[in-house]
């Protein structure tokens, strides 16, 4: 009997972009996968996507979208997370959120399975985007450029993105 031995691969990132001032600021959100390859051909595999608040920004106060795209090799074929509404659409990925978290806190875990085709081989890439906009107490959109705004952060999306390869290996027949 053959074993094909897994490693857990974590690709994490935290966007930055261009602040109001022309300086490059870390955002609010941290967005990071895991998956459990490396994947077989021909057989099954599971990303796991966290999306954190960073430390030192007013947290996630409204919804959150998330959109992880697989390249053609992999084949999302179920994706839930507590809270989360997902779907599958052409190889994307896509789920949604009104959870909220703390500076620091983790949103709930979204997990995707995925198939591989028989014929792929070497290393896939697969990547995401995390998108959430950020309410007020009253549920209203904050301008975060605003005169008094709690950060100093750009008014709309911030996005984070993450990109995570997989190696395939080569199916390994079964002599049991």
């Amino acid at each position: 009997m053959t074993v094909v031995t897994a490693a857990m691969t974590t690709a994490a990132a935290t966007a930055v972009g261009p602040a109001a001032s022309g300086t490059r600021l870390p955002r609010d959100l941290i967005l990071t996968t895991v998956h459990d390859g490396p994947f077989e051909a021909g057989g099954a595999g599971t990303f796991s996507i966290d999306i954190t608040a960073a430390p030192g920004y007013a947290g996630i106060t409204g919804p959150t979208e998330v959109t992880y795209l697989f390249p053609s090799g992999l084949t999302p074929v179920s994706a839930s997370g507590t809270g989360w509404k997902c779907r599958i659409t052409a190889g994307i990925v896509g789920c949604g959120t009104r959870d909220l978290a703390a500076p620091g806190f983790q949103l709930p875990r979204i997990t995707v399975g995925v198939t591989v085709s028989r014929d792929a081989s070497g290393t896939l890439t697969a990547s995401g985007r995390a998108v959430h906009t950020a309410q007020d107490r009253m549920g209203g959109r904050v301008d975060r450029t605003a005169p008094g705004a709690e950060t100093a952060m750009e008014t709309g999306p911030a996005p984070a993105t993450v990109a995570s390869t997989v190696q395939i290996v080569s199916a390994t027949p079964r002599t049991d």
